[in-house]
């Protein structure tokens, strides 16, 4: 699934001093417009030194303790992060940038509910936080709660219907939901509510190479072969190296008994794969297929 926004929201910029700030405050500026510095220099260290030594002058300092978090976040240490973002929230209730990052990363020390705790938090406080929404139903969809996710992905869609990660995650949840339905008539109707969600993504993102791809396997479950090849297709036009889409376009072809398409694809599939070990077996595979499609061939 894509996520949307995946990484933490920026850091927080340099605060404005007050025309009358008192000098401890002044001090406290300086110190986070130190670690805003330091952190953009790639200075990690230093710049968690400046915040922390600016939170001691300031505990209300919400922004320093979101740059804080943000810093942690960078050097993996979760806890330490979670801690920073709470102390920002505790300063702010409102403060949706934390509660987003808190969330992340929850999400990130592997803590799905507790994420999806401070996901709904972001929601309710700012009903039109898109992103908030998609990582949301991504989290439901992990753990099989599609009518969830469908929920969230519709009002996302409702939010802003022109990102193509809505429509693209709207559609994994609807074929995702398809999988657990035995009925062929509510199977169907899944997949093509589906494919309508994916030909969304295509349209607002003619590049979305994964969306095209998971367009032509809607299509293959359909059984439309011609839709599923033209959808392959424009998920190779988009990224010529895309090793799955290559493989299955070949079967697409197999299948149509175009035996001169099916020996192309295969073989720039092998072509693509081979020096990558993660696809060795289909590359077995395709080289059987290739050899079979030999031997068929016309003497």
């Amino acid at each position: 699934m894509t996520r949307y926004s995946r990484a933490a929201l920026a850091f927080a910029a340099a605060a404005l001093v007050a025309p009358y700030a008192s000098a401890q405050e002044e001090s406290a500026d300086e110190l986070f417009k130190k670690g805003n510095e330091a952190f953009t220099s790639g200075k990690t260290d230093d710049a968690i030194a400046a915040y922390k030594s600016c939170t001691e002058k300031r505990s209300d300092f919400k922004e320093a303790w979101y740059n804080l978090g943000i810093a942690y976040g960078r050097k993996k240490q979760y806890d330490d992060e979670i801690a920073a973002y709470e102390k920002a929230v505790a300063a702010d209730a409102a403060y949706t940038k934390a509660l987003y990052n808190l969330a992340i990363a929850h999400e990130d020390k592997g803590d799905d509910d507790k994420a999806i705790e401070f996901y709904e938090k972001v929601i309710t406080t700012e009903q039109d936080a898109v992103d908030a929404r998609i990582n949301l139903g991504i989290l439901y969809s992990r753990k099989g709660k599609l009518d969830k996710a469908i929920e969230v992905y519709q009002k996302a869609r409702e939010l802003d219907p022109e990102v193509a990660d809505v429509h693209f995650n709207l559609g994994i949840a609807f074929s995702k939901q398809a999988e657990t339905k035995n009925d062929p008539a509510q199977k169907s109707d899944l997949l093509a509510k589906a494919v309508d969600a994916y030909k969304a993504a295509v349209e607002k993102n003619t590049k979305y190479h994964k969306a095209w791809y998971n367009l032509a396997i809607a299509y293959n479950k359909l059984k439309k072969v011609d839709d599923e090849i033209g959808a392959y297709s424009k998920a190779i036009e988009v990224k010529p190296d895309y090793p799955q889409a290559l493989f299955n376009l070949a079967l697409a072809y197999k299948e149509k008994k175009d035996n001169e398409n099916a020996k192309k694809y295969w073989t720039e599939y092998v072509r693509i794969a081979e020096p990558r070990p993660e696809e060795k077996r289909y590359v077995d595979t395709a080289k059987q297929e290739l050899e079979a499609l030999s031997k068929d061939a016309p003497k």
